[in-house]
C-alpha cells in the first residue's frame, strides 16, 4: 500500500532546504511500526454504563516496564476519536494516577488514582473492570487498585481479570443455538438435520424470506420478505407469525439486532433504519449515515454485540463507525475506512470477535479474510474448496466461520483450517447452494 504526501520546503539562512510544513500525523513504515508498537485493547463503558467494551489502541512496546503506565495514560485520556461518542469512562475528568504505576515488593501492580469524588460503588466496579482488563495484555500481575492510597473497592483489595470478566460484553454466540439459514425462501436450522423451522417463516407459504436475523437469545426473528412490489421487514417471535413493520423498499440488507428489542437494516442501498419494539408494535425511524456513507452504496451493516460499533460494506470497502445517540436520534459517527492490502472488493462482513472482523471478497485467491477492527492486520483464510461468488458470511460459537458459495455451506475453525462442508447440508444440494447462513445477532 503506497503513501504520498505533498510537502513544502524552504531554504533557511544557511542555504539549506528544510521541510516547512510537516504533516500533522506521524508517518512510519509498517515494519517499524510492528516492531516498535503493540496493540492493546483499552476498555471503556458501554452506553448503559453496566459493561465494558474494548477500544483497540497501540503503545510503544519497549521498555516493557513502562507498558502499564502507558496503558493507564491511554485509559485516563478516554476513547479514541472514532468511538469517543459511542463509549465513555467511569473515571471522572482530570483524574490521573496519584503515583507512578509500579510493581510492589510482593509483585502486585499498584494503580493509585487521585481523588475520584463521590462515586457510587457500581461506578467503582466499572472502573476496576476498565483498569484490570486494559492491563491484562501487558502484565500478568494481580492489580492493587487504590484511590489516594486506600483500596478502591471495599470488598476486594487485589484483582485478577477473572474477578471482573462478568463486566466484559460477551461477543460469543450461544452454543445451544444452532443458527439458521435462508434457502428456497424459507428458514432452516443450521444443524445436521437441516429442518425447516416451525411457523410461516419455515413453511414457505405466506412469507417469502430473502434475508433474516435472530435475536441474541433466540426468541425473536426479523425477516426481510418478498412482496409484489419489493420487500418488507417483519419481526416476531421465533416459530410464530411475524407482523409486517412499516419498513418497505426494493432492497434490504440482512437485519442486525441491537439488544433484544431493536433491529437495524439498510434500505435501498443508501438509507439505514432501525425498528424498535414499543409494547405490541415495532416503530421505525431513520439513522443518520451522512458521515458513514454519504451518497455511496451500503451493501451490508452489522452491529457489534455490545451495540457500540457498526461495520458495513460501503462501495466495496469496510467502514467502521461508532453508534451514537443524541436527543433520541441515532447516527453512525467518526467512520474509518479500512484499507485492504488486496486489490479486491469486499462483498460481506461480520464481527468475528469484539476486536476483529471476518470479511468475504471477490478475489479467488483470498475469498475470506480476518481483519482487525482498525484494519491494520489482514489474515487470509484458506481458499481451497471455495468458489466465487461467496455469497454470505456469519460467525458462530467458538468463532467458527460459515460461508456460502454456489456449491454449499462451508465451515472453518480458524484461518489455517481447510473449509469443510457443513454437516446436514450435504443432503440438500438443491437448497444449500447460494443459501444465506446466520447466527444470532
Amino acid at each position: 500500500m503506497g503513501y504520498q504526501v505533498q510537502l513544502r520546503v524552504e531554504r533557511n539562512a544557511d542555504g539549506q532546504w528544510r521541510i516547512s510544513s510537516p504533516p500533522p500525523e506521524m508517518v512510519i513504515s509498517r515494519g517499524s511500526f510492528t516492531h516498535d508498537f503493540m496493540p492493546v485493547p483499552i476498555y471503556f463503558s458501554d452506553p448503559d454504563r453496566t459493561r465494558v467494551v474494548p477500544d483497540l489502541r497501540y503503545v510503544v512496546s519497549k521498555p516493557e516496564s513502562t507498558l502499564p503506565r502507558r496503558v493507564i495514560e491511554l485509559l485516563t485520556a478516554g476513547p479514541s476519536a472514532t468511538f469517543r461518542d459511542a463509549m465513555s469512562s467511569e473515571l471522572p475528568p482530570g483524574v490521573d494516577p496519584k503515583t507512578n504505576v509500579s510493581e510492589a515488593d510482593d509483585a502486585a501492580l499498584v494503580v493509585n488514582f487521585s481523588d475520584l469524588g463521590d462515586l457510587p460503588l457500581e461506578s467503582r466496579r466499572i472502573i476496576a473492570a476498565q483498569v484490570v482488563l486494559s492491563l491484562q495484555s501487558v502484565s500478568k500481575a494481580r492489580v492493587r487498585l487504590q484511590e489516594e492510597g486506600v483500596p478502591l473497592l471495599p470488598d476486594k483489595q487485589e484483582l485478577w481479570p477473572s474477578d471482573v470478566m462478568n463486566f466484559e460484553h460477551a461477543n460469543n454466540v450461544r452454543a445451544d443455538l444452532p443458527g439458521l439459514a435462508v434457502a428456497d425462501e424459507r428458514l432452516y436450522t443450521l444443524d445436521q438435520r437441516a429442518r425447516t423451522i416451525p411457523g410461516p417463516a419455515g413453511d414457505g407459504g405466506e412469507y417469502k424470506v430473502v434475508q433474516a436475523a435472530q435475536s441474541a437469545d433466540g426468541s425473536e426473528l426479523a425477516a426481510v420478505t418478498r412482496t409484489s412490489t419489493g420487500v418488507e421487514l417483519r419481526i416476531g417471535p421465533y416459530g410464530e407469525a411475524m407482523p409486517a413493520t412499516q419498513l418497505r423498499g426494493s432492497f434490504m440488507s440482512r437485519p442486525t439486532w441491537r439488544g433484544s428489542d431493536e433491529v437495524w437494516t439498510v434500505v435501498n442501498g443508501h438509507d439505514v433504519h432501525r425498528a424498535v419494539h414499543n409494547g405490541d408494535t415495532w416503530t421505525t425511524s431513520p439513522v443518520d449515515v451522512s458521515e458513514f456513507a454519504g451518497n455511496r452504496l451500503i451493501k451490508e451493516l452489522r452491529l457489534s454485540h455490545d451495540g457500540t460499533r457498526a461495520v458495513g460494506v460501503v462501495d466495496g470497502r469496510i467502514v467502521v463507525a461508532g453508534v451514537v445517540q443524541q436527543n433520541g436520534r441515532f447516527a453512525l459517527r467518526h467512520p474509518v475506512t479500512l484499507g485492504s492490502p488486496r486489490a479486491a472488493n469486499i462483498t460481506g462482513v461480520d464481527w468475528l470477535s469484539d476486536k476483529s472482523l471476518v470479511a468475504t471478497t471477490d478475489s479467488n485467491s483470498s475469498p475470506v479474510m480476518e481483519v482487525s477492527v482498525d484494519g491494520f492486520e489482514w489474515t487470509e483464510y484458506a481458499s481451497a474448496n471455495l468458489n466465487q461468488p461467496v455469497n454470505a458470511v456469519t460467525v458462530g460459537p467458538g468463532r467458527r466461520v460459515v460461508v456460502s458459495d454456489q456449491s454449499g455451506l462451508w465451515v472453518a475453525g480458524d484461518s489455517d483450517a481447510v473449509w469443510s462442508l457443513l454437516d446436514g447440508w450435504r443432503s440438500l444440494p438443491g437448497q444449500s447452494g447460494g443459501s444465506i447462513p446466520f447466527f444470532p445477532g
